[in-house]
């Protein structure tokens, strides 16, 4: 299942992913891994959450959680 994810979003390695995941957390993202494009929060109004972005440019959705759990799986 890393594999999967790995190869979803364009990333070598595990070590990769996590830092990524970890800039998302820290509300100081880098750019989508799919299409470079500008990521944001997805829910912006009263339940603004560091867990759940989108990218504007090309609409991919990041749960970090969900990311985390099938980097986590064997």
């Amino acid at each position: 299942m890393e594999k999967d994810i790995l190869t979803k979003y364009k990333m070598n390695n595990r070590d990769e992913a996590v830092k990524f995941l970890k800039s998302l957390w820290l509300e100081t993202p880098q750019p989508c891994p799919l299409c470079g494009g500008k990521l944001d929060f997805l829910h912006k109004k009263a339940k603004k959450s560091n867990c759940d972005w989108i990218c504007t440019a090309c609409g991919e959705r990041y749960d970090t959680i969900k990311i985390l759990d099938s980097l986590n799986e064997r």
